[in-house]
């Protein structure tokens, strides 16, 4: 017992960062669950991927409903998030959508300890380094990321601080191991590959693993962008919409941000822009600045994010900062390096406190917990008023029946092969839900009150604000 405790006071550091882990663990997950629980969580986005286990574990690999159609298409007509693929041995355990949370909860807590061992091995000062891993776990950009929903792009947060730190420790395999593992999140991941790929080249000198790197990265992702993804879609990627009044393709996009700068400036000085960058900077004092070469790997999420007319993309409260917020932390430990070989005198416990400072107000003033000012506590209290009423019929339909359903109740029925969004699929589905104890958009409130007219459907099952009509024909 006394080794223990021994062992304990010698390395009390890395006590606090594994029982914080912890902690965000048993946290996170719990608030997870219980927006799934209370459906808060929709078939955009959790059911989408969900459905996407289910179906691969049940051999139809990769593949789900079109979301805004009927037809079973490639999920590769939305995002190369072929992790997914990944994911369904788990479900052999666990067939819940819930098991997606629980990893995803699990594998963004375990960042916090890659925050930490990049920052001792680049500071050598173990205090401020758990700082920096205390700062992550209350950081609003991680949290809203891990708790809106499940996407896979939010498993990159924690897969590129674990590349990038055995990139510093000159461990390429396991660098390329957490790479690969980096890409197949989501498609523009590859972009960061190979800037990646060029760091190597130029700063570490690692010649042929970067050329390798960085060419087979940047030929993927045209190759996904331009040919695979359209190809599965039927049509150009959904996104470019949001980047219409740029250009219509990928090349012309890319081009006119650069002839036309002044568009592109006034673009990023936008408030809601500002804002945006405000909030993923401010938790560490915005010191990731001082470190602009860790801040390239940011770049293209933060163009994609702030030059979109997509709202979405530039607010904190989605998955969309997952891919910058490794850098922000990266940029943060370069930065407090940068500060010590200029000031020497600094000492790291007054670093220490302007981060704790920066971070404790970033969490209250726009964090989704309890003790912030605009706690996101609906997931907590807004129980359905028949929830179990509810939870047993939807697990009473058989996985054969076809289901269009609103949004906010498709999460719960996507461990089917056909499983629609109102208004799609009224002609062809088995049964039409509605839960009207959601919030649910002007579409899904006229197919309601249509339905309720229709001789072809007949309401078999309601309980409050939550209504079951059966098709007749």
């Amino acid at each position: 017992m006394e080794k223990v405790l021994q062992k304990i006071k010698k390395y009390w550091q890395e006590a606090v960062v594994f029982i914080s882990m912890l902690i965000y663990m048993i946290y996170i997950s719990y608030a997870s669950i219980l927006r799934y629980d209370n459906y808060f969580a929709g078939k955009f986005d959790l059911g989408n991927m969900a459905q996407t286990v289910w179906n691969t574990a049940h051999g139809d690999i990769f593949r789900l409903t079109d979301p805004n159609a009927t037809r079973e298409v490639s999920r590769l007509a939305f995002h190369s998030d072929f992790i997914l693929i990944l994911f369904a041995p788990f479900y052999w355990i666990w067939e819940d959508p819930r098991m997606l949370l629980i990893i995803q909860t699990v594998v963004v807590a375990v960042g916090g300890i890659f925050v930490f061992l990049i920052a001792n091995h680049i500071l050598k000062n173990k205090n401020i380094s758990l700082v920096l891993t205390l700062s992550y776990f209350i950081n609003p950009g991680v949290n809203f990321a891990n708790l809106y929903d499940f996407h896979s792009v939010t498993l990159a947060t924690t897969f590129l601080l674990a590349t990038f730190y055995f990139l510093f420790k000159k461990k390429y395999g396991y660098m390329l191991f957490f790479l690969i593992l980096s890409v197949v999140t989501k498609e523009e991941v590859w972009v960061i590959s190979g800037l990646i790929g060029l760091y190597l080249f130029f700063n570490e000198r690692k010649r042929a693993l970067g050329a390798i790197i960085a060419i087979v990265s940047f030929s993927f992702f045209y190759i996904l962008i331009e040919y695979l993804m359209p190809k599965n879609l039927g049509k150009e990627h959904f996104a470019l919409s949001y980047y219409s009044y740029i250009g219509e393709t990928p090349f012309e996009i890319v081009i006119n941000i650069f002839l036309n700068p002044l568009q592109t400036i006034k673009t990023l000085l936008l408030p809601d822009r500002i804002l945006f960058i405000k909030q993923i900077f401010l938790p560490v004092g915005f010191i990731s600045f001082l470190a602009p070469l860790m801040l390239i790997f940011a770049v293209p999420d933060l163009a994609i994010n702030l030059l979109s007319s997509n709202p979405p993309l530039h607010q904190i409260y989605y998955q969309y900062s997952a891919t910058i917020t490794p850098f922000v932390f990266i940029a943060a430990i370069f930065g407090i390096r940068f500060l010590k070989s200029k000031m020497p005198r600094i000492p790291y416990n007054v670093l220490s406190l302007i981060i704790i400072l920066f971070s404790l107000f970033s969490a209250y003033d726009y964090g989704p917990h309890p003790f912030s000012k605009n706690p996101s506590i609906n997931t907590y209290k807004k129980t359905l008023p028949e929830k179990t009423k509810i939870d047993e019929y939807i697990s009473s339909l058989p996985v054969e029946k076809k289901i269009t359903a609103t949004n906010n109740v498709g999460a719960h029925l996507s461990h089917r092969k056909d499983i629609y969004v109102i208004p799609q699929g009224l002609d062809k589905a088995d049964r039409a839900i509605f839960l009207t104890s959601r919030s649910i958009n002007e579409g899904e409130k006229r197919a309601l009150i249509k339905i309720q007219t229709d001789s072809n459907y007949v309401l078999v099952f309601q309980a409050e604000g939550f209504y079951v009509f059966k098709n007749l024909k």
